[in-house]
């Protein structure tokens, strides 16, 4: 039997880097979702979307990702 794939909506998600820390060393990192994204939203206009979001924040994008939601059934 074949599979149905059902497309639920998609979410942005942009990842940040606020700098270091000093007791550890690491990358401080911090993330934004934004859900109720369209599923059948092409990959290049969520990327534009999601460049002129980045573009507004002060601390510099090291992620830009679509995340696909679907549902299978028989």
């Amino acid at each position: 039997m074949a599979v149905t794939i059902t497309k639920n909506p998609s979410t942005l998600r942009l990842r940040f880097d606020l700098g270091r820390d000093d007791s550890t060393g690491k990358t401080i990192v911090k993330s934004k979702s934004y859900s109720n994204v369209n599923p059948d939203a092409s990959d290049d206009d969520v990327y534009a979307v999601g460049s002129v979001i980045s573009s507004l924040q002060s601390h510099t994008l090291l992620e830009l990702a679509k995340i696909d939601n679907n549902t299978l059934s028989q």
